[in-house]
């Protein structure tokens, strides 16, 4: 019997990936205590680009999270 998947949303594109067990299409952040599928993991390796940082100020903010400082290229770390 195979178990059935687990399915998350990306916390910044909102794609579905699945996560768990055997599989882990995606990567939780716990700085920003968020996850978010490879595909945003993998394109903001050098930090989160500019139109997602909109969405992400406003979940740290819900949390009570501080803003990071930013990196060398102006944007918020990945990690």
């Amino acid at each position: 019997m195979t178990p059935e998947k687990i399915m998350c949303s990306c916390s910044l594109c909102g794609k579905q990936f699945q996560f768990g067990p055997h599989r882990y299409g995606g990567k939780h952040i716990p700085r920003y205590q968020i996850t978010v599928c490879m595909s945003c993991w993998d394109g903001n390796w050098d930090g989160w680009a500019p139109h997602l940082e909109e969405g992400l100020i406003a979940q740290l903010q819900q949390k009570g999270l501080q803003i990071p400082e930013r990196n060398t290229k102006g944007w918020l770390p990945r990690e």
